[in-house]
C-alpha cells in the first residue's frame, strides 16, 4: 500500500513505523503505545521520536498518509471529472462511466484485507474526529465528495450546491461503505468466507443498478 517507492533504509523505517501505526491506532486511537507500535514495526522505540517527533505527531503523519494514498488512487478520476464539468453541454454516458469507474475502484479497495486498518482508522476519525480528520478532509473526501456530487447533479440536471444533492451523494457513498463497515453482516447473510476478485464483481453490479436508479430517478425528477 505505498503511495511511493521507498529508497532509503530511512525511508523504510518510516513506512513500516506508520503501518505499524495505522493499524494500533486504528485498533486503540491514540491509546495505542509507542512501544507496540515499535514492536510491530520491527524498530527501535526511539525511532519514532528520531523520525516523527511525538505520538500525536505520528498520528498526523498516518493521517497524511492516507490522504496520499486515497489521492493517489482517486487524483486521475478527479482529473477526468473535471474535464467532464467543464464542458457546456454534460456528456452524460462519460459522466455515468466515470461515476461507475470511481465506485468500482473504491470497491476494490474496500474489499482488500490490506485496506482494513486504513479504514478502522477512518472511521474512529468520523465518529470522534481531530485535527487529523481534518487533513484527510481538506486534503482528499472533500474535494472527491465534491466532485461527484457535481458529476450527479450534471447528469440529473439538479443544482450540486443543494443539500438534497449532497445527501444522495452521501447516500451512494454509504451503500458502497456498508461493504466495509458492515463486512462481517454480509459474509454471515450470503455465506461467503471473504471478498476475493468474484465477490467484489458481484458488489459492484448491485451498486451499478443501484447508481442507475439513482441517476434516472433524480433525472426525471429534475
Amino acid at each position: 500500500m505505498n503511495v511511493t517507492p521507498i529508497t532509503s533504509k530511512g525511508e523504510q523505517a518510516k513506512a513500516q513505523l506508520i503501518s505499524a501505526a495505522i493499524a494500533q491506532f486504528g485498533e486503540f486511537g491514540l491509546h495505542a503505545t509507542t512501544r507496540d507500535i515499535a514492536a510491530l514495526a520491527g524498530q527501535n522505540i526511539a525511532a519514532i521520536p528520531y523520525y516523527f517527533g511525538s505520538k500525536e505527531d505520528l498520528y498526523l503523519a498516518c493521517a497524511q498518509w492516507i490522504a496520499d494514498f486515497i489521492g493517489a488512487n482517486f487524483r486521475p478520476l478527479a482529473n477526468t471529472g473535471e474535464q467532464l464539468l467543464s464542458q457546456s453541454v454534460p456528456d452524460k454516458p462519460a459522466i455515468r462511466e466515470l461515476i461507475l469507474h470511481a465506485s468500482q475502484n473504491m470497491i476494490l479497495l474496500l474489499t482488500q484485507d490490506e485496506t482494513v486498518n486504513l479504514s478502522k482508522f477512518i472511521s474512529r476519525e468520523q465518529l470522534s474526529p481531530s485535527p487529523a480528520y481534518q487533513l484527510i478532509h481538506d486534503q482528499v473526501i472533500a474535494p472527491l465528495h465534491g466532485h461527484l456530487t457535481q458529476l450527479i447533479a450534471a447528469y440529473t440536471g439538479r443544482e450540486p450546491t443543494d443539500t438534497q444533492t449532497i445527501l444522495h451523494t452521501h447516500a451512494l457513498l454509504g451503500e458502497i461503505l456498508a461493504f466495509r463497515l458492515g463486512r462481517e453482516t454480509i459474509l454471515l447473510r450470503t455465506g461467503w468466507a471473504r471478498f476475493d476478485e468474484e465477490k467484489a464483481g458481484l458488489i459492484f453490479a448491485v451498486i451499478t443498478q443501484h447508481i442507475d436508479f439513482l441517476l434516472n430517478g433524480l433525472s426525471q425528477r429534475s
